[in-house]
């Protein structure tokens, strides 16, 4: 009997579970026509979905611009190294702040202390001068030849070679050499040993002698070792207005700073963001536009189910001299800091696309 009676229990309990289902699920049903009734009306019912995508491409006009700068100071100490290094970077970045470019706009990215072992002339040691004078001589026989070796052994002259060309034969070539503390006093004193060797010459009877050519020049010192120390600085410049660019390199080439190759132009984020936002509308309403010549006319397009939207950029923008660029930027080169090459930098295109799924209405015929 107990048995019986929870089976009955059970029984009633479940179709009141069943009942309760289906009132439910009939709710849900009414609500969802309801709510298609709000969106579209009692003709139109949702009876699918499609999915479409659109691309376009907008392009911007970079705004931004960043370049390095780098300056090396020298000194006989570290301190007087680090010390020049402090001020002219001082002068720089004061001349900057006329322009309103703050620390903000500046990083610096290298910092070097080292020092090098510079060979250079002993100061102390006095200027000697060398000069020269190349002579020649007609010699017609061998005692002659004799004689003249013999003169010349007087004055520590040891060296006479031929000296011939098509037009002339049997001359022969020799150098009168003065050494001196100063650049007139030893030509003077070549002259005079000149004029006592020619003198010598012509009692032995060697008259057909002349100049060849002459020259004084100084004498090389010898050369010491010195430490030198030195700072490399480099501070990378970034700014957002682009015709200030020729008055900071010629501040920094004023400076006897190192403008670097490594000038490059972006599009700041910011700029970005708002033009794909003002590129959204439109896009939505081209992708629309598309979605209905899809269905033609037999259905009718409802309201987007989802939507997506993608951006690119391209890998390379913009390349110059054999530097590469990444997504943002674009390089230029300039080998010599003295002659910069500021170029026009190409517009920067984003490559957007829209995907959406939208639903699709049928028209509902009233009898």
């Amino acid at each position: 009997m107990k048995r019986k009676i929870i089976l009955i229990l059970l029984l009633n309990i479940s179709a009141i579970f069943s009942s309760e289902a289906k009132y439910n699920e009939l709710n849900v049903s009414n609500s969802y026509l309801e709510l298609q009734q709000l969106k579209y009306g009692k003709n139109l019912i949702p009876v699918g979905e499609i999915t479409s995508s659109i691309i376009d491409s907008i392009k911007l006009k970079p705004d931004t611009v960043e370049f390095s700068i780098t300056l090396e100071t020298e000194g006989a100490t570290p301190t007087e190294a680090s010390d020049l290094n402090v001020n002219t970077m001082k002068k720089l970045k004061s001349y900057l702040s006329t322009l309103n470019i703050t620390d903000d706009n500046l990083v610096t990215i290298d910092y070097k202390n080292s020092v090098k072992t510079i060979e250079k002339e002993d100061d102390q040691e006095n200027t000697n001068y060398q000069a020269t004078l190349n002579v020649v001589l007609n010699i017609d026989n061998n005692d002659s030849f004799i004689n003249l070796n013999k003169t010349l052994d007087k004055y520590n002259i040891n060296n006479i070679s031929p000296f011939e060309t098509d037009k002339l034969t049997n001359y022969y070539l020799f150098q009168i050499v003065s050494v001196g503390n100063s650049e007139s006093k030893t030509k003077e004193d070549l002259y005079q040993k000149y004029t006592s060797i020619t003198n010598e010459l012509k009692k032995i009877g060697l008259t057909n002698f002349s100049i060849k050519s002459s020259s004084v020049s100084p004498i090389d010192k010898d050369t010491i070792n010195e430490q030198r120390y030195f700072v490399n600085n480099t501070l990378k410049i970034k700014i957002n207005k682009l015709d200030l660019i020729g008055k900071i390199i010629a501040k920094a080439q004023e400076l006897k700073m190192q403008v670097n190759n490594d000038i490059s132009y972006s599009v700041s984020p910011e700029a970005i963001q708002t033009a794909v936002k003002e590129h959204e509308t439109l896009l939505l309403n081209q992708l629309t536009s598309k979605v209905e010549r899809l269905v033609t006319q037999k259905y009718v397009v409802g309201a987007p189910i989802s939507l997506e939207l993608q951006s690119r950029y391209p890998e390379t923008i913009y390349q110059r001299n054999n530097f590469s660029s990444n997504s943002t930027m674009f390089k230029m080169v300039s080998m010599n800091y003295s002659d910069v090459d500021i170029y026009t930098p190409p517009e920067y295109e984003i490559t957007l696309t829209l995907s959406g799924s939208f639903e699709t209405l049928k028209k509902v015929e009233h009898n």
